[in-house]
């Protein structure tokens, strides 16, 4: 992949995509204001969180991350604030809270929808005051001079109008939003960000290099990625496992398909249900492949052929017609009679997919 004017340590690979949004992203990056990251669990915004700070007017100032996920709603505010010793049962000495660490800084915080309604009122005096006390401090009160990064892979609208996250705050951290897409929707960075995982997974580690074989490379590339880039990082990690142990001491270690097959294979294990949508994507990369590699006639109409795939799997499981229509909204198709002569117009589109895709004779 050719780099772009973004790519930096930080943001090592930027695809088409993610390069015509970050202009956006920049531009809010220079600011003071509050800005929201949303998106998918994996996806990137703890990085793209350290992107902005590095390109903000508080890059010298320190970058503090708080995931609230692993702190217990008790503790919440105090690691806002601070304690002093005695403030609460266990407080055995003084702690600055996130606020003092991040001083002339960037204050991260992770997983805002995890905030405790009683903190979330806290959270929304300090955006509104930039003040606060450190929790068992008689004194005066602290300004908070730092910039606030918060992110979440919670719909926070979603969260208000269920009562569990305060219309207030949401309002109020909405100031410069900005959704980080899921890695299924920026698919030319899969292999760039694999050979990067690659790369620092196998740096210092002996003689030799790393390599992402060109059928590794393909079949991570027609893969669908619900983890995002948690998920890859996984999936790189397990095959470099594999190709370790039968690597040659001293020579290349060589990422190949089969490594890949087997690690992806793991992930599918784990799964309690099939994932449609993996399976869908798999069978959509699968159509423009063969038609890419120019060995078969296919056209988009080809793609109607999953219609009569699901009825013929329908009456393989049901083993009646009218009952698969009904299951499928059809009952109108059963009333009139039609379900027969329907399924066959349907099922004419897979022969014709078969045609196109299999060699006669």
């Amino acid at each position: 992949m050719a780099k772009t004017e973004w790519d930096d340590s930080q943001l090592p690979v930027v695809g088409r995509a993610s390069a015509a949004r970050l202009p956006q992203l920049a531009a809010f990056a220079g600011q003071d204001e509050t800005l929201l990251l949303s998106g998918p669990s994996g996806a990137g915004k703890s990085r793209l969180a350290a992107w902005c700070h590095a390109r903000s007017p508080r890059r010298a100032g320190p970058f503090v991350t708080v995931d609230l996920l692993s702190v217990p709603p008790e503790l919440q505010m105090g690691e806002l604030y601070g304690w002093r010793r005695g403030a609460f049962t266990n407080a055995v000495s003084d702690q600055n809270g996130c606020l003092a660490r991040g001083a002339g800084g960037t204050v991260f915080i992770d997983e805002i929808d995890k905030l405790s309604l009683a903190a979330q009122a806290g959270m929304l005096q300090l955006l509104e005051t930039r003040r606060y006390r450190v929790l068992g401090d008689p004194g005066r009160q602290r300004e908070a001079d730092v910039r606030f990064i918060i992110a979440s892979n919670a719909d926070l609208k979603a969260e208000v109008a269920r009562g569990r996250f305060r219309e207030d705050l949401y309002f109020r951290i909405n100031v410069l939003p900005f959704r980080v897409l899921p890695l299924d929707e920026r698919r030319d960075e899969i292999v760039g960000w694999a050979e990067h995982m690659l790369g620092r997974r196998h740096r210092g580690r002996g003689a030799g290099g790393a390599v992402l074989e060109a059928d590794a490379a393909a079949r991570l590339a027609r893969a669908s990625w619900p983890g995002n880039l948690r998920q890859l990082d996984s999936v790189v990690c397990r095959a470099y496992a594999l190709a370790a142990a039968d690597a040659a001491p001293g020579g290349d270690l060589r990422i190949t398909g089969a490594y890949i097959e087997v690690a992806l294979g793991l992930d599918d294990g784990e799964r309690s249900a099939p994932d449609l949508m993996v399976h869908m994507r798999r069978a959509a990369d699968s159509f423009v492949e063969q038609l890419v590699a120019g060995g078969a006639a296919l056209h988009l109409d080809h793609a109607d052929a999953l219609r009569g795939l699901v009825l013929e799997a329908g009456v393989r499981r049901l083993g009646d017609l009218r009952e698969v229509f009904r299951l499928l909204g059809g009952e109108a198709i059963v009333r009139s009679r039609n379900h027969g002569r329907e399924y066959r117009r349907e099922y004419d589109k897979v022969a014709a997919l078969e045609a196109a895709i299999i060699p006669a004779g």
